[in-house]
């Protein structure tokens, strides 16, 4: 039985790496949680809801970190949705059941118990094609609540011996199904982890945000001319032209063509170009340029290695991270040739420096 959510699409991308702080006590001690688990759990659900894809953002975009930091657009979904996954009765049961024995004592339900008395409710709804929010349990005290976990359940089979193997989207294991067996010590995961029990989370579904995407053509290599959307790494924000200047918003239809002077096949690390917006001039098309050291939009048709100055001839020098070709999947830099100086952005404001961190990394944005 199944209510199957495509795990290369409709899950994201990079593993669950969050580090939040849910409770700070008064001794100084803190409650953390295991990422932003539950914020990825309701936001899958949400996008299936909606028949949309997640946004697709390797985590390779954003190494060493490897998720997306504090800032950008998906992040401070997923942050917003890890807090809403805490505001209902069942989360309680996050604290609860971590002072719970294994095994009932006297009157008292232990956590098998308890997740066996679930299991027909989440079958039922696998079954009707429903997919479940799970609230897995691993911690034994209540300052190690945060090491407890949130998954979604997507289907089920049984075996001969009546034996249940649940089939899972685990934050923490992107891009693949995770199975859930029962165990004499628990509940065993394919991706390694025992659980004490889980229980059926109480999901509030709310609309998905339109958010940008990463390319979902890691492979495809950038060409000369051909149209290709930008995406600032650090926000997740597309470089868009908007009341005839370039901005970071989180939409627009925007598109922009590297073009040089005489194409020579595909673009790599070194190669300069000029990033000409579409739709703007029908006759000589607006291009990227500085002025002054800030991004602006200059009109006519110039190829970018002319003698450097200012204007329509400003070109970029294109710095693949790792070097070699220029594929949709890369982090690249883009050098002002004229000054050195690196196209950047903060929030969503767009500028230029001349060193070279985080808010300098681009990449090609999906369609």
């Amino acid at each position: 039985m199944t209510a199957r959510i495509d795990p290369e699409r409709g899950g994201y991308a990079f593993a669950n790496r969050f580090v939040d702080v849910l409770v700070r006590l008064p001794n100084g001690a803190t409650v953390r949680t295991a990422g932003r688990c539950g914020g990825m759990t309701f936001s899958v659900l949400d996008h299936r809801a909606a028949g949309r894809d997640v946004p697709s953002w390797p985590a390779a975009l954003f190494a060493p970190g490897h998720v997306p930091p504090e800032g950008h657009l998906v992040a401070d979904h997923l942050r917003a949705r890890q807090l809403d996954s805490f505001r209902s009765v069942s989360a309680l049961r996050f604290l609860t059941w971590c002072v719970l024995p294994d095994d009932d004592r006297g009157p008292l339900a232990g956590v098998r118990t308890r997740t066996r008395r679930a299991l027909p409710g989440v079958l039922r709804a696998l079954a009707e094609g429903r997919p479940v929010p799970l609230g897995m349990v691993v911690a034994r005290n209540v300052l190690r609540a945060g090491d407890n976990h949130q998954v979604v359940a997507t289907g089920f089979a049984r075996s001969a011996s009546g034996a249940v193997t649940l089939t899972l989207l685990d934050p923490n294991t992107p891009h693949r199904e995770v199975t859930l067996v029962e165990a004499p010590d628990g509940w065993r995961a394919s991706n390694g982890r025992l659980w004490r029990g889980f229980f059926p989370h109480t999901y509030v579904p709310r609309a998905a945000p339109a958010l940008p995407s990463a390319s979902r053509r890691p492979s495809a290599r950038v060409r000369p001319g051909a149209p290709l959307r930008l995406a600032h790494v650090a926000t997740g924000r597309l470089l868009v032209v908007e009341d005839g200047r370039p901005a970071l918003r989180a939409s627009g239809a925007t598109t922009w063509r590297p073009t040089v002077e005489v194409p020579d096949g595909p673009l790599r690390d070194g190669s300069v170009v000029r990033l000409v917006a579409d739709g703007t001039r029908p006759a000589a098309p607006d291009a990227l340029v500085l002025d002054a050291g800030s991004p602006t939009l200059a009109p006519g048709p110039s190829a970018p290695d002319t003698e450097p100055g200012t204007g329509a001839a400003d070109g970029w020098r294109v710095v693949v991270d790792g070097g070699g070709a220029w594929r949709e999947e890369s982090r690249v830099r883009l050098v002002h040739t004229p000054t050195g100086a690196l196209l950047a952005g903060a929030g969503t404001a767009l500028g230029a420096t001349f060193t070279p961190d985080a808010s300098t990394w681009w990449t090609a944005a999906a369609p």
